[in-house]
């Protein structure tokens, strides 16, 4: 693992663990015994310089690895900011632990230190008993900001957004500019792009620092201005800001409000956490399960349970009908009990093939390639992929059979009857499992639902009891006075 290290002039230029430093930066997981050895002989001075060389998230991955009693030691002897910024990577178990170890008013502290959206997210994701206190004992320009980011739907822009942001005149000159940048800009998220607002506060424009740089001194703000800009809203479902990030190629986006004022700002690294989030909910949800609250690592076995438990049950319940179809037909399965034979195969083929038009209709949905208008395109798609596969799995499901006659396993002298029946039978339910696999998606959509609801083991479960169903009927029809 490539590691970017920021080495400090205040590294001890001793070695650790018998690494030099200034020479080839190890990655911190090779330093735990070192850091733990001089954490325990009480070292802490020497132990703060080291943790300082790296970024916060390796060192939130090294506390976590640590013992908790050494872990809690560790983030204690790290500066007021990184310690800020490594909190913020930790995970929830962690953090909760951390605090319980640090006590209110050291906690209030860091918190105190953290960026306005991480230390929202962080007070959102405590118990009321934990969290009230603490913000109460936050400054009150903190406390202001947190509670307006806390006051937005969980799942809006206006809980990323941060209020740290650059923002410019249109009669500013652009050394003016320069100036106020310089002496804001350390505070600020980022200064990739800075933002005008009029004297309401109202946003009317976005500029790339590029410009400001490259731009005559005496020039004015409004002459680099072209009233063009993308926004989003405080009130949109934060996966917008995941989509406007990545069709624009933004680092940073403005937020308004209803009455198009300025109220934050969303930068690339909160976008890309929910990217994350929102690619694990829909693995998850195809994965047949609700999507889990905490990660894997640190979730309870009671919500493992709670979050699995319920579609599994749900599909034990669908897969019921499976029985009762094999029940309906029982007389023909008397009959024929060759037909046992081929049904795994035949659900197999039906469910594979829905779970794989499910699959790419999902994600087709959730970047927006794909609307409900155009599902007649989607449908002319699907029948001609299904087309061509069904006639290649019915052509080895017909090679099957009477390569299983030809060995002896099928002892039958109407091989060619059955063999057709299992061919058909695959052709058809293939194609049907296309339309199922890429329409369920597109419906849940229009209703609003997450399409990821969709999930593999439901389309399977469909597919099983269709699948048996055309496969029967089907063979009723082709092996009437031959098998049957």
């Amino acid at each position: 693992m490539n590691l970017v290290v920021r080495i400090s002039v205040h590294t001890p230029q001793r070695a650790l663990g018998g690494y030099d430093w200034h020479m080839q930066p190890p990655t911190i997981h090779l330093l735990e015994p070192d850091i733990r050895a001089l954490l325990q002989a009480g070292s802490y001075r020497d132990a703060r310089d080291a943790l300082s060389a790296f970024e916060p998230a390796d060192i939130a991955d090294l506390i976590e690895a640590l013992e908790p009693e050494v872990g809690v030691v560790a983030f204690r002897v790290l500066p007021r900011e990184l310690a800020a910024a490594t909190f913020a990577e930790l995970g929830f178990s962690f953090q909760e632990s951390l605090f319980e170890q640090l006590g209110d008013e050291r906690a209030a502290r860091v918190i105190d230190s953290m960026d306005p959206d991480d230390r929202a997210a962080v007070l959102d994701e405590l118990p009321v008993e934990i969290a009230s206190p603490l913000l109460a004992r936050l400054t009150p320009e903190s406390r202001r900001v947190t509670q307006i980011i806390l006051g937005y739907d969980p799942e809006s822009v206006g809980r990323l957004m941060t209020p740290d942001y650059v923002r410019l005149r249109p009669d500013w000159t652009v050394a003016t500019s320069l100036e106020h940048i310089r002496r804001w800009g350390d505070d600020a998220e980022t200064v990739h792009w800075v933002f005008v607002i009029d004297h309401e506060n109202a946003l009317v424009d976005d500029i790339h620092i590029r410009t400001i740089l490259l731009a005559d001194p005496q020039q004015t703000i409004r002459e680099l201005m072209d009233d063009e800009f993308i926004a989003l809203r405080a009130t949109d479902d934060r996966e917008e800001a995941v989509r406007v990030m990545a069709r624009y190629n933004r680092t940073a986006l403005p937020v308004v409000d209803s009455l198009g004022l300025l109220v934050g700002i969303v930068t690339a690294d909160d976008v890309a956490d929910v990217a994350e989030e929102e690619f694990t909910e829909d693995v998850q949800k195809l994965g047949g399960m609700e999507a889990l609250d905490h990660d894997y690592t640190t979730a309870p076995v009671a919500e493992m349970f709670r979050k699995r438990g319920g579609w599994l049950a749900g599909l034990f319940v669908m897969q019921l009908l499976s029985i009762g179809v094999m029940r309906i037909f029982d007389d023909q399965l008397d009959k024929a009990i060759v037909l046992t034979l081929f049904v795994p195969l035949i659900i197999a083929s039906g469910g594979n093939t829905g779970t794989q038009a499910a699959s790419l209709l999902v994600r087709a949905i959730a970047v927006e390639e794909l609307k409900l208008r155009d599902w007649w395109k989607i449908i002319r798609k699907e029948l001609l992929t299904g087309l061509c596969l069904g006639a290649m799995l019915a052509a080895l499901g017909v090679t099957t059979v009477l390569m299983m006659t030809l060995l002896g396993v099928i002892d039958t002298e109407h091989h060619w009857p059955l063999a057709f029946t299992v061919g058909g039978a695959v052709f058809i339910i293939v194609n049907w499992g296309t339309i199922i696999g890429s329409m369920f998606p597109l419906i849940l959509d229009y209703l609003g639902m997450d399409p990821a609801t969709s999930s593999s083991p439901l389309v399977a479960t469909l597919m099983d009891v269709s699948g048996l169903t055309i496969y029967f009927a089907l063979a009723i029809i082709l092996l009437q006075g031959t098998i049957l």
